[in-house]
């Protein structure tokens, strides 16, 4: 009974940590609200990046949504990446529509680059800019949205603002895996104190990464990311480790993306994490850490059903199960998630922990990695790193562009 209890006990205090983490995140990521408002004279002019590889499913109708937005000092060039179907025709048949839009064509890679990056990097030479948002090609964007965002980050002297996206999905396997993901990077990345200037902890997201031209070329630039797998992250790990201020916002209805049409496409795209496995790490021992956290997690439903042959450990269970429920409702209705597949929280965790185990099982070992249609070296994604989870490396001197 000791052991049961101290295994009680750790159940406990693993959700009670995560639910006073996840709190405390939530108080400084707040709900972006966007704000219509006619242009003014002063208003600084962004540059939207879309970088593209073969998209062409779903590229039509969110390259459309941002055209919506009637701001006059918005440019938008849209990067056609080596794309093998229409990417490149539909994105010239719709910047031809707008005159603030032009888009761009890549046809080979060179040497030391991933595609994506590459393709951001040559949007941004061709940008005029004072702030530059990054952002994916299948993101839809409410009118307004990104200037809200610049005036939240020139009231704030921000270098670098990150919006979370609201996400939608057809695969109802992938819709469950969310909320869990979202709770482990959290975690992963101390979201909770990405704000708070001198910090390690870093955070960017692929939908919507707006950040300072000038703060960007004084931490490098996005050269500094050329092999980075994890690149949204890395440009706000770039920014912070340069002393840049930085914050991460939920975008909800202003942002909203397509993601992954199947479980199976989800699985696939995971493998690329490998990437950031360490070298002398055994496979089967992270694959052993991914289930010795699943166990964790899933704590309070295997004490509640061990209420059959316990029933006080049944009560534990069902309180602490509860907890974790309602937990996950917060986390979805905050971050603009489905509430319906919040509340099987088990399931999702069970889902996450098959990726997270196949990814690490299976992902890389023939020591390249295909992503976005381009076989790379496993070695070279190591040594392109910048962003690592609880980096605790020196910071250099920065100047705030203000």
């Amino acid at each position: 009974m000791v052991l049961v209890s101290i295994l009680v006990a750790i159940v406990l205090m693993f959700w009670i940590i995560q639910l006073i983490l996840l709190v405390r995140t939530m108080q400084v990521v707040p709900r972006i609200s966007i704000t219509r408002r006619a242009s003014r004279p002063t208003d600084s002019l962004v540059s939207v990046i879309v970088p593209a590889r073969d998209e062409q499913s779903v590229l039509e109708s969110a390259l459309y949504s941002r055209l919506t937005d009637p701001d006059p000092n918005v440019e938008f060039i849209f990067v056609d990446d080596r794309s093998a179907d229409s990417t490149g025709v539909i994105q010239s048949t719709i910047a031809a529509t707008d005159a603030r839009a032009k888009a761009i064509e890549i046809t080979e890679l060179p040497e030391g680059w991933l595609g994506k990056v590459h393709a951001m990097q040559q949007g941004f030479e061709h940008a005029r800019g004072e702030w530059i948002l990054l952002s994916d090609a299948d993101v839809h964007v409410a009118p307004g949205m990104v200037r809200t965002a610049v005036d939240l980050a020139e009231s704030r002297g921000l270098d670098h603002l990150a919006a979370l996206p609201s996400i939608q999905t057809p695969s109802l396997g992938l819709r469950l895996c969310l909320v869990p993901m979202l709770r482990l990077l959290i975690v992963a990345v101390r979201l909770w104190s990405v704000h708070v200037r001198g910090s390690t902890a870093a955070m960017g997201v692929g939908a919507f990464n707006l950040v300072h031209r000038d703060a960007l070329e004084s931490a490098g630039g996005l050269e500094a990311l050329r092999m980075e797998v994890i690149d949204d992250i890395g440009l706000g790990a770039i920014i912070k480790s340069a002393g840049g201020e930085s914050m991460v916002v939920a975008g909800c209805d202003g942002l909203r993306i397509a993601w992954y049409d199947t479980f199976a496409e989800f699985l696939t795209g995971m493998e690329r994490g490998t990437a950031r496995l360490p070298r002398k790490l055994p496979r089967s021992f992270a694959a052993f850490g991914c289930v010795l956290l699943a166990v964790f997690d899933l704590g309070p439903f295997l004490l509640l059903a061990s209420g059959f042959i316990w029933p006080v450990l049944g009560v534990i269970g069902l309180v602490a199960s509860l907890m974790a429920v309602a937990v996950s409702l917060v986390m979805a209705r905050h971050f603009g998630l489905s509430l319906l597949t919040a509340m099987a929280v088990p399931v999702g965790l069970v889902l996450c922990t098959y990726a997270g185990v196949r990814s690490v099982m299976v992902g890389g070992r023939d020591g390249t990695i295909t992503w976005r249609g381009t076989t790379y070296g496993v070695e070279s994604l190591r040594e392109g790193t910048q962003f690592r989870f609880h980096d605790r490396s020196e910071r250099r001197p920065f100047q705030n562009h203000d």
